[in-house]
């Protein structure tokens, strides 16, 4: 398991996970997505007005 990576983004709404897209996309590498539930559980589905 790596120690580092050269970016972290933290939560997996739609921002962060169109920031890790749009990162790896461009070929940047050694790109970590930290989210504590499963993608997009958070405050993206909570503004959806469920």
């Amino acid at each position: 398991m790596k120690t580092h990576a050269r970016v972290v983004v933290i939560g997996g709404g739609a921002i962060g996970t169109s920031i890790l897209y749009h990162l790896a996309k461009y070929g940047w590498k050694d790109v970590v997505l930290v989210e504590k539930h499963e993608l997009t559980s958070g405050s993206t589905w909570m503004a959806a007005g469920n």
